[in-house]
Protein backbone atom coordinates (compact mmCIF):
# COMPACT_ATOMS: atom_id res chain seq x y z
CA UNK A 1 0.00 0.00 0.00
CA UNK A 2 1.43 3.63 -0.80
CA UNK A 3 0.28 5.09 1.98
CA UNK A 4 2.97 5.06 4.74
CA UNK A 5 0.44 5.69 7.40
CA UNK A 6 -1.74 2.57 6.92
CA UNK A 7 -1.45 -1.19 6.18
CA UNK A 8 -3.36 -3.07 4.31
CA UNK A 9 -5.22 -6.26 5.56
CA UNK A 10 -2.74 -8.52 4.58
CA UNK A 11 0.33 -5.96 5.14
CA UNK A 12 -1.37 -5.81 8.98
CA UNK A 13 -2.08 -9.60 9.52
CA UNK A 14 2.09 -9.92 8.04
CA UNK A 15 3.40 -7.22 10.69
CA UNK A 16 1.44 -8.73 13.37
CA UNK A 17 2.44 -12.52 12.74
CA UNK A 18 -1.07 -13.49 12.53
CA UNK A 19 -3.12 -15.34 9.78
CA UNK A 20 -5.24 -12.79 7.80
CA UNK A 21 -8.33 -14.53 9.16
CA UNK A 22 -7.35 -13.99 12.67
CA UNK A 23 -6.68 -10.46 11.87
CA UNK A 24 -10.60 -10.53 10.26
CA UNK A 25 -12.00 -12.23 13.07
CA UNK A 26 -10.42 -9.53 15.96
CA UNK A 27 -12.01 -7.12 13.70
CA UNK A 28 -15.12 -8.72 13.16
CA UNK A 29 -15.50 -8.66 17.38
CA UNK A 30 -14.29 -5.13 17.29
CA UNK A 31 -11.59 -6.41 18.95
CA UNK A 32 -8.97 -4.23 16.95
CA UNK A 33 -9.06 -0.99 15.78
CA UNK A 34 -9.61 -0.82 11.68
CA UNK A 35 -10.96 1.79 9.15
CA UNK A 36 -12.68 1.29 6.02
CA UNK A 37 -11.51 3.28 2.84
CA UNK A 38 -13.28 2.16 -0.42
CA UNK A 39 -14.70 -0.98 0.90
CA UNK A 40 -11.45 -2.01 1.82
CA UNK A 41 -9.83 -2.26 5.60
CA UNK A 42 -7.07 -0.57 6.35
CA UNK A 43 -5.42 -0.38 9.75
CA UNK A 44 -3.13 2.60 11.12
CA UNK A 45 0.39 2.06 12.07
CA UNK A 46 -0.14 4.41 14.60
CA UNK A 47 -2.99 2.26 16.55
CA UNK A 48 -1.31 -1.23 15.67
CA UNK A 49 1.15 -0.07 18.00
CA UNK A 50 -0.89 1.32 20.70
CA UNK A 51 -3.00 -1.96 20.54
CA UNK A 52 0.40 -4.20 20.81
CA UNK A 53 1.34 -1.80 23.60
CA UNK A 54 -1.91 -2.13 25.36
CA UNK A 55 -1.99 -5.49 25.12
CA UNK A 56 1.17 -6.96 26.20
CA UNK A 57 1.26 -4.48 28.82
CA UNK A 58 -1.88 -6.18 30.13
CA UNK A 59 -0.62 -9.54 29.26
CA UNK A 60 1.99 -9.15 31.67
CA UNK A 61 -0.32 -7.42 34.43
CA UNK A 62 -2.58 -10.36 34.24
CA UNK A 63 0.12 -12.83 34.70
CA UNK A 64 0.76 -10.79 38.17
CA UNK A 65 -2.36 -11.00 38.83
CA UNK A 66 -3.38 -14.53 38.53
CA UNK A 67 -0.07 -15.00 40.89
CA UNK A 68 -1.37 -12.86 43.26
CA UNK A 69 -4.53 -14.72 43.54
CA UNK A 70 -3.38 -18.17 43.20
CA UNK A 71 -0.38 -17.77 46.25
CA UNK A 72 -3.71 -16.09 48.28
CA UNK A 73 -5.34 -19.32 47.43
CA UNK A 74 -5.74 -22.60 49.19
CA UNK A 75 -4.03 -25.28 46.42
CA UNK A 76 -5.06 -29.05 45.86
CA UNK A 77 -2.39 -31.54 47.81
CA UNK A 78 -0.24 -32.60 44.82
CA UNK A 79 -0.51 -29.89 42.18
CA UNK A 80 2.41 -28.24 43.10
CA UNK A 81 4.84 -27.70 40.04
CA UNK A 82 6.98 -29.79 41.24
CA UNK A 83 4.45 -32.84 41.73
CA UNK A 84 3.06 -31.95 37.90
CA UNK A 85 6.44 -31.88 36.70
CA UNK A 86 7.48 -35.33 38.68
CA UNK A 87 4.41 -37.02 37.20
CA UNK A 88 5.52 -35.76 33.73
CA UNK A 89 8.61 -35.06 32.01
CA UNK A 90 11.96 -32.59 31.28
CA UNK A 91 13.03 -32.57 28.34
CA UNK A 92 16.20 -31.50 26.39
CA UNK A 93 16.39 -30.44 22.35
CA UNK A 94 13.00 -31.71 21.47
CA UNK A 95 13.02 -31.63 17.49
CA UNK A 96 10.52 -29.94 15.92
CA UNK A 97 10.09 -26.93 13.06
CA UNK A 98 6.34 -26.04 13.23
CA UNK A 99 4.46 -26.17 16.21
CA UNK A 100 2.22 -29.26 14.71
CA UNK A 101 5.54 -31.04 15.16
CA UNK A 102 6.60 -30.00 18.85
CA UNK A 103 3.48 -30.50 19.84
CA UNK A 104 3.26 -34.19 18.87
CA UNK A 105 6.97 -34.76 19.69
CA UNK A 106 6.57 -33.46 23.36
CA UNK A 107 3.46 -35.66 23.34
CA UNK A 108 5.38 -38.94 22.19
CA UNK A 109 7.50 -37.96 25.31
CA UNK A 110 4.90 -37.82 28.44
CA UNK A 111 4.19 -41.21 29.97
CA UNK A 112 0.77 -41.21 29.67
CA UNK A 113 -2.04 -43.01 31.74
CA UNK A 114 -3.20 -46.53 30.42
CA UNK A 115 -6.58 -45.24 29.46
CA UNK A 116 -4.96 -42.58 27.32
CA UNK A 117 -5.11 -42.34 23.43
CA UNK A 118 -1.60 -41.20 22.71
CA UNK A 119 -3.22 -39.88 19.02
CA UNK A 120 -5.93 -38.39 20.25
CA UNK A 121 -3.99 -36.57 23.08
CA UNK A 122 -1.70 -34.93 20.49
CA UNK A 123 -4.80 -34.17 18.00
CA UNK A 124 -6.84 -32.32 20.90
CA UNK A 125 -3.57 -30.47 21.52
CA UNK A 126 -3.24 -29.30 18.16
CA UNK A 127 -6.58 -28.58 17.70
CA UNK A 128 -6.52 -26.05 20.57
CA UNK A 129 -3.29 -24.75 18.64
CA UNK A 130 -4.93 -24.02 15.39
CA UNK A 131 -8.23 -22.28 17.33
CA UNK A 132 -5.54 -19.70 18.47
CA UNK A 133 -1.56 -19.40 19.60
CA UNK A 134 -1.01 -20.61 23.49
CA UNK A 135 2.40 -18.64 22.97
CA UNK A 136 2.30 -16.07 26.35
CA UNK A 137 5.41 -14.41 24.91
CA UNK A 138 8.79 -13.74 26.01
CA UNK A 139 10.14 -17.04 24.26
CA UNK A 140 7.49 -19.66 25.71
CA UNK A 141 4.26 -21.58 24.63
CA UNK A 142 1.69 -23.42 26.89
CA UNK A 143 -0.04 -26.15 24.51
CA UNK A 144 -2.56 -27.44 26.16
CA UNK A 145 -6.21 -28.83 25.05
CA UNK A 146 -9.49 -26.91 24.60
CA UNK A 147 -11.36 -29.10 27.71
CA UNK A 148 -9.39 -31.34 30.32
CA UNK A 149 -8.02 -34.72 28.83
CA UNK A 150 -7.75 -37.16 31.43
CA UNK A 151 -10.02 -39.34 33.93
CA UNK A 152 -7.96 -38.69 37.32
CA UNK A 153 -6.88 -35.19 38.89
CA UNK A 154 -4.17 -38.01 40.13
CA UNK A 155 -2.96 -38.65 36.44
CA UNK A 156 -2.19 -34.91 36.04
CA UNK A 157 1.15 -33.91 34.74
CA UNK A 158 2.85 -30.97 32.98
CA UNK A 159 5.76 -31.51 30.82
CA UNK A 160 8.53 -28.99 30.36
CA UNK A 161 10.45 -29.05 27.02
CA UNK A 162 13.25 -27.10 26.08
CA UNK A 163 12.96 -26.85 21.84
CA UNK A 164 15.92 -28.08 19.63
CA UNK A 165 15.53 -24.88 17.51
CA UNK A 166 13.24 -21.64 18.74
CA UNK A 167 10.12 -21.76 16.20
CA UNK A 168 7.27 -19.39 15.07
CA UNK A 169 4.18 -20.08 17.71
CA UNK A 170 3.11 -16.91 16.28
CA UNK A 171 3.08 -14.83 19.39
CA UNK A 172 2.43 -11.00 19.60
CA UNK A 173 5.42 -10.08 20.87
CA UNK A 174 6.66 -12.10 17.73
CA UNK A 175 9.87 -13.73 19.78
CA UNK A 176 10.03 -17.43 18.44
CA UNK A 177 9.53 -19.96 21.23
CA UNK A 178 12.43 -21.92 22.78
CA UNK A 179 10.48 -23.62 25.78
CA UNK A 180 6.99 -24.99 26.21
CA UNK A 181 4.76 -26.28 28.84
CA UNK A 182 2.69 -29.20 27.69
CA UNK A 183 -0.52 -29.25 30.12
CA UNK A 184 -2.18 -32.67 30.31
CA UNK A 185 -5.52 -31.72 33.06
CA UNK A 186 -8.34 -33.76 34.49
CA UNK A 187 -10.65 -30.77 35.60
CA UNK A 188 -11.30 -27.55 34.96
CA UNK A 189 -10.44 -26.16 38.33
CA UNK A 190 -7.32 -27.79 38.29
CA UNK A 191 -6.37 -27.08 34.57
CA UNK A 192 -6.73 -23.24 35.60
CA UNK A 193 -4.84 -23.46 38.50
CA UNK A 194 -2.20 -24.89 36.20
CA UNK A 195 -2.21 -22.43 33.85
CA UNK A 196 -2.35 -19.62 37.02
CA UNK A 197 0.73 -21.34 38.07
CA UNK A 198 2.57 -21.10 34.89
CA UNK A 199 1.32 -17.47 34.13
CA UNK A 200 2.81 -16.96 37.80
CA UNK A 201 6.37 -18.42 37.26
CA UNK A 202 6.62 -17.00 33.99
CA UNK A 203 5.92 -13.27 35.06
CA UNK A 204 8.98 -13.88 37.21
CA UNK A 205 12.65 -12.39 35.71
CA UNK A 206 14.25 -15.23 38.27
CA UNK A 207 12.55 -18.21 36.33
CA UNK A 208 12.74 -16.67 33.19
CA UNK A 209 16.84 -16.55 34.13
CA UNK A 210 16.77 -19.83 34.88
CA UNK A 211 15.00 -21.43 31.92
CA UNK A 212 17.60 -19.86 29.66
CA UNK A 213 20.26 -21.72 31.29
CA UNK A 214 18.48 -25.01 30.66
CA UNK A 215 19.28 -26.41 34.08
CA UNK A 216 19.61 -30.08 34.58
CA UNK A 217 16.05 -31.81 35.61
CA UNK A 218 17.38 -31.99 39.15
CA UNK A 219 18.06 -28.04 39.46
CA UNK A 220 14.84 -27.12 38.17
CA UNK A 221 13.12 -29.47 40.51
CA UNK A 222 15.08 -28.29 43.20
CA UNK A 223 13.90 -24.92 42.08
CA UNK A 224 10.01 -25.48 42.52
CA UNK A 225 10.67 -27.49 45.26
CA UNK A 226 11.79 -24.68 46.98
CA UNK A 227 9.27 -22.19 46.35
CA UNK A 228 6.21 -24.28 47.02
CA UNK A 229 5.19 -21.82 49.63
CA UNK A 230 5.73 -19.09 47.48
CA UNK A 231 2.56 -20.43 45.15
CA UNK A 232 2.04 -23.59 45.98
Amino acid sequence: MADQEYYSASEAAKYLNVSLETLKHWVRQDKFPCLTRSGEMVFSKKSIEDWLSGHLEGAQQRLVSVGNMVRSSTPRAGHAMFDLLLRGRIGYQLPGSTPTEVIANAVAEMTLPDYCNREEVTSLIQERENIFSTAIGRGIAVPHARNPILKNETDEMLGLFFLKYPIDFKALDREPVSVIFLMLSAGRRSHLQMLQRIGFFCAQDEFLELLKRQPIREEILEYFNDHRQVID
